[in-house]
């Protein structure tokens, strides 16, 4: 009962407009005092500052800077004209280097909104252009955007690898393979929509020089990666100082390499990125004592009790699981549900045997889906915003998509070996 009391104040507070980490914070506050009183609620305290003192988590701020760093330093545009050379000349081949951008993207900004709002304004520029409808653009652009949190650098992959105690250089290649096969799908689902409607088809071949001129351009920017991976796996980083080195590198090539990137605009970069660690820090920091209400009042047992209740299959569990975070994601932030959810569901899933790392992967799917699902998808937004193009017309647009990363999540949630085999084989786990 107190589960349900709980849950439903704190959707009624981010219902009415609270804040997250105000609503977290209240509620959590709200059941301490309740509980026993005022006495308890030092540890309200405690819990805040304790919530934002991992060491992982610092690796946040660091990939936030890169981010920017890449979307203001001429790097985004530049992975999207290398795209362009692999997958351009075919029929719908603006669709299809929209998702091969991404992709290439996603390894080194960690952030799905970064992806939209940064490659975002080339990607649509681009396919407008070209003859395609502002419409279908904005939605491609979206529903691409959605693989970068899923490949790796992730940030919420960091966030709940810190709270899960899970290594975060595994969750880091269990994104791989889901990853690929966002991008795959998505582009499987492009081709037929190309074929039906005749998509534009790019004329031409660029000239040997003009494309090793751009491939060579796009290499540094593309390297990125294999810093941040090869450093973690070869031991030399963990993913907090890969981050770090990311940063780095992604300030090298705009000012050093592509000379884009001005001194002057480091200010505004900083101050864009220490708002949006603010934002995410917050939500952690609330979250933490509302998980410490949640265990002292053993909700997490009581909704093992309740699953198992209504079935004791796994199959079953693991898609009511699904089904939960899919509707969590349609209107609460995607970090806000990893820290409300996680200490909930995670017993769970041990409960009936799936693998930490293996339930990480499945989270932030589902919660990248989110991102593109009304009435609270912030890549929705962010797309919206930067391409001027009506929510509601992306809404339409997007249901072929989304059936496609829905399959994906069925594969992925019902085959761990698409997550759990690259771990694996690099020696993270059995």
């Amino acid at each position: 009962m107190l589960m349900v009391v709980l849950l439903l104040v704190l959707c009624a507070l981010i219902l009415i407009g609270t804040p997250i980490a105000v609503a977290l914070a209240a509620t959590a506050i709200g059941t301490m005092w309740w509980a026993t009183g005022p006495d308890l609620l030092f540890i309200f305290i405690q819990r805040l500052y304790v919530g934002t003192t991992s060491f992982p988590l610092l690796a946040i701020p660091f990939f936030i800077v890169a981010g920017n760093l890449m979307n203001t330093g001429g790097i985004t545009e530049r992975i999207f004209a290398a795209a362009q050379l692999f997958v351009g000349r075919i029929r719908g081949g603006l669709a299809h280097v929209n998702v091969l951008a991404s992709v290439i993207f996603s390894g080194m900004s960690g952030s799905a909104v970064a992806d939209a709002a940064g490659l975002g304004i080339i990607e649509v520029k681009a396919m407008r252009e070209a003859g395609y409808s502002g419409r279908f653009a904005a939605t491609i652009t979206a529903v691409s955007s959605t693989i970068g949190p899923i490949m790796p650098p992730s940030i919420p992959l960091v966030i709940y690898g810190s709270l899960a105690n899970v290594s975060i250089g595994a969750l880091f290649l269990a994104g791989v393979m889901p990853g690929a096969l966002m991008a795959l799908a998505l582009m499987i689902v492009i081709s037929v929509v190309a074929r039906v409607r005749k998509l534009p088809v790019m004329e031409g071949r660029p000239a040997g020089s003009e494309a090793r001129r751009v491939f060579f351009g796009a290499l540094p920017a593309m390297l990125t990666p294999v810093l941040i991976i090869g450093g973690i796996l070869g031991g030399l980083a963990t993913p907090t100082e890969a981050a770090v080195l990311a940063t780095a590198y992604a300030l090298f090539l705009g000012t050093c390499v592509y000379r884009e990137l001005r001194w002057r605009d480091i200010p505004d970069i900083l101050w864009l990125s220490g708002r949006q660690t603010v934002q995410v820090m917050f939500i952690i920091a609330a979250a933490a004592p509302f998980g410490w209400v949640l265990i002292q009042q053993q909700i997490p047992n009581a909704v093992i009790e309740a699953m198992f209740s209504l079935t004791s299959e796994p199959w079953a569990i693991l898609l009511l699981v699904n089904a939960i975070l899919l509707i969590l994601g349609m209107f609460i932030e995607g970090v806000a549900i990893i820290i409300i959810a996680f200490p909930i569901l995670l017993p769970v899933m041990l409960q009936i045997g799936v693998d930490p790392v293996h339930f990480g992967i499945i989270m932030v799917l589902n919660l990248m889906i989110g991102l593109v699902t009304p009435p609270v998808g912030m890549c929705l937004f962010a797309v919206s915003s930067v391409s001027n193009v009506p929510i509601s017309d992306m809404v339409r647009e997007m249901w072929p998509y989304m059936l496609a990363l829905l399959a994906v999540l069925l594969l992925v949630t019902f085959v761990p070996e698409t997550v759990l085999w690259l771990p694996h084989a690099l020696g993270y786990g059995s």
